[in-house]
């Protein structure tokens, strides 16, 4: 993972210098130049590679069956995005820029559900973990089944949750995937639209994983693979929110976390928690 590591510094980097001080490439055409096409080459391989990742770390815990998750994610995420580009429901109208490189029929980048479908995998095992190993048991169809499959998607949501506080502002902000236009069916603020988007989204995804069964193989994933994995999502807006001084999403974020992280200890279902790397 020192790959994703290594490109989400050079972002961070990159953004700290380059975009907010402008003026220091005033003098320097050829490096305006270089940025201009740098940034968004890695912004792309930022996303191919944490799918890389995720597609590896899937193949050695579930072989072939990762394939059917990806197509459900795709699928489901894909249809989303075409939703709100071309009529706005349910949560408002957007478009996606040129920063992520070749859209589907024009209008969705690609990278977009491969990026979901990663953000979605690493949730969901780690929302596994926090709960337990009782929560990777098979049971048959009782009111305890359907219990835990609750709150398996409903933690998984909520970590999806903090991903998407801290991306909708840097991917509609600070380094512009996507415009949201006007102010939609509904009367919110486009960051909350989107954050609702997230949440609708990511519940049809993790109900399809549950379908689905992936709690089957989870337990054949590394144990410290979904923590590094999604912290390593998680520290590229993150930094950029930092370095660009947007405080409240980057509380409400780690807010979430440390929920989750205070909920782990508690339940003695990761020894040290989601921060520190597990042991078993």
């Amino acid at each position: 993972m020192w790959l994703l590591f290594a490109i989400n510094a050079v972002l961070i980097f990159g953004y700290a210098t380059f975009s907010l001080h402008s003026d220091w490439m005033s003098g320097f055409p050829a490096f305006s130049a270089i940025y201009a096409s740098a940034f968004p080459f890695f912004t792309r391989l930022q996303i191919l590679v944490g799918f890389w990742l995720c597609v590896r770390a899937c193949q050695r815990a579930m072989g072939f069956r990762w394939i059917l998750f990806l197509v459900a994610a795709f699928g489901i995420s894909l249809m989303t995005a075409f939703l709100g580009t071309a009529y706005g429901i349910p949560f408002g109208k957007y478009s996606y820029t040129g920063l992520l490189g070749w859209r589907i029929a024009g209008m969705v980048p690609l990278l977009i559900p491969l990026g979901w479908f990663s953000m979605s995998v690493g949730s969901y095992v780690l929302a596994l973990q926090l709960l337990g190993p009782a929560s990777m048991q098979i049971f048959r169809r009782t009111t305890n089944h359907w219990y835990r499959s609750a709150q398996r998607v409903g933690l998984a949501s909520l970590l999806l949750l903090a991903l998407g506080i801290t991306l909708e502002p840097v991917m509609s902000t600070l380094a512009p995937c996507w415009i949201w236009e006007g102010s939609g069916p509904l009367f919110f603020p486009p960051a909350v639209r989107n954050l609702l988007a997230w949440m609708v989204t990511g519940v049809f995804i993790f109900v399809s994983f549950e379908f689905f069964r992936m709690r089957d193989g989870s337990h054949r994933f590394e144990l410290s693979w979904a923590p590094k994995f999604y912290m390593l999502y998680f520290s590229m807006p993150l930094g950029l929110l930092i370095v660009g001084a947007v405080w409240l999403p980057v509380a409400l974020a780690l807010a979430i976390l440390l929920g989750c992280d205070l909920f782990a200890r508690k339940k003695g279902a990761m020894k040290r928690g989601i921060f520190v790397r597990t042991r078993s």
